[in-house]
């Protein structure tokens, strides 16, 4: 476990010290900058107006800061052959990966902090208060964009960075509309049709039931079990996509 963390520690200042990671951040908080300037432009439903617009910069943000981490953090240390001051060390690439994994975690979830935080000081620049489920969303978001973490991880440590992205990328827009899948699978033209559907409808990670924007936004009420749901989801997703990678990892020849 130490080796373990040593490596998430090293992970963590990796990106710290990496400028890409906050032009990403810097552009997520222009963007929560901007959806107060949008807010201000009306009188009617500003807060709303607000709410809907920064937490979708924050999903769009999450979502690009989980694919940037975790195809960086493995996929560019194999391309530059970094990863041989590593696993030539008594570490194996199971704990590598876990290291890396949780590292990564870490450093998407003070991004997800910092914007969090910064929505809230903008609500009370505004003078306006945090609706009820304010936190319950921000905590969803974080599960979405760790699942597409786990996922950008999977794919890093057998393609190229350009290649895992487009594929993460793939998965985060096929995960957002995922309920054309479940309509697919119960209206398609054919059985067969029907029967791939309801496959590609489980596969694919269903990021709609994170999706709570417009609810908190409209102060609506929401199941508070989806909390709990969503934590078991995230954790079964990610645990298949960590195995999945340290099996393909564990036989792949390193150039």
């Amino acid at each position: 476990m130490s080796v373990i963390f040593a490596i998430a520690l090293n992970t963590w200042k990796q990106f710290v010290r990496d400028r890409i990671f906050y032009i990403v951040l810097i552009a997520a908080l222009l963007l929560l900058g901007f959806s107060y300037f949008l807010a201000t432009l009306t009188i009617i439903e500003s807060r709303k107006i607000l709410l809907d617009f920064a937490f979708g910069a924050v999903s769009l943000a999450g979502g690009m800061m989980a694919i940037f981490v975790g195809i960086v953090a493995v996929a560019k240390e194999i391309e530059l052959k970094t990863i041989y001051t590593v696993i030539t060390k008594p570490v194996s690439r199971s704990g590598y990966l876990a290291g890396k994994l949780l590292g990564c975690f870490a450093v998407l979830a003070v991004g997800h902090l910092l914007l969090t935080l910064t929505i809230r000081l903008i609500l009370l620049i505004s003078g306006e208060a945090a609706p009820a489920g304010f936190y319950a969303c921000s905590l969803l978001i974080l599960m979405e964009s760790t699942i597409l973490l786990g996922v950008a991880s999977f794919f890093s440590v057998f393609s190229s960075s350009i290649l895992a992205s487009g594929l993460t990328l793939a998965f985060f827009l096929i995960g957002r509309s995922n309920h054309a899948l479940l309509t697919m699978s119960e209206k398609g033209v054919t059985a067969e049709v029907r029967s791939i559907a309801r496959g590609l409808y489980y596969f694919f990670p269903n990021l709609e039931r994170f999706n709570i924007r417009d609810v908190v936004a409209y102060e609506r009420p929401y199941p508070p079990e989806m909390i709990t749901w969503g934590l078991i989801y995230m954790l079964a997703y990610v645990a298949f996509s960590y195995a999945a990678a340290c099996l393909v990892f564990q036989r792949r020849d390193l150039p």
